[in-house]
């Protein structure tokens, strides 16, 4: 009986869970490596602004903010893209295309949430290892559960894309969701190796 139990709760974790009020409300404050307090507070009120734009406009499909918290007011000048249940196209919301392609040094952060409760996916990765103004991401879950992956002072990009590539050659990546998922969790638990942070 335990065992079926657990199955539908593996199951349930894979399908879209509704954005509830109450996940919205209890989303932490977390204090990230390098952020001042009033930096920490912009990304907990960007992080609820993903669920309520999801909730409200989006069918609680993903929703990115793509933000630079170095501007001047980072709660008003954010880019903003809409996508589907299981992915969103950030570039194609031209102010975040302009964030994560502008010339000027920045704190690029980018957040988005799952429809499932999964953490970050090989795209998420994919994404944050070729832009490199992207210095957090952070992905929430519809339940308000957050994850963030961070490049630190001592980040190696090069020894990053290699230990990425390495991890998808050791699941064969053929076209099973599952395959795809489990790499993505095999760099996770590596990353501080090549100057990542993960939570």
């Amino acid at each position: 009986m335990r065992g079926k139990r657990k199955l539908e709760q593996a199951k349930k974790r894979d399908k879209k869970v509704k954005i509830t009020d109450i996940a919205i409300a209890k989303v932490a404050y977390i204090e990230y490596k390098g952020f001042t307090m009033e930096q920490n507070r912009v990304i907990q009120q960007l992080v609820k602004e993903v669920l309520l734009f999801s909730s409200r406009e989006n069918d609680s499909n993903e929703v990115a903010i793509t933000c630079d918290l170095e501007g001047e007011n980072p709660l008003m000048e954010y880019g903003i893209a809409f996508g589907g249940e299981t992915d969103v196209d950030v570039c194609s919301d031209t102010r975040s295309y302009h964030i994560l392609h502008s010339g000027k040094k920045a704190t690029v952060i980018l957040i988005h949430n799952h429809p499932s409760t999964k953490t970050f996916s090989l795209v998420d990765l994919q994404f944050l290892l070729i832009y490199t103004r992207i210095k957090m991401l952070i992905v929430v879950s519809n339940q308000g559960k957050i994850h963030y992956i961070q490049k630190m002072e001592e980040f190696d990009r090069k020894a990053a894309v290699e230990l990425l590539k390495e991890c998808v050659d050791e699941y064969n990546m053929g076209k099973k969701v599952t395959e795809r998922y489990k790499a993505s969790l095999a760099f996770l638990v590596r990353c501080s190796e090549v100057g990542l942070f993960y939570k």
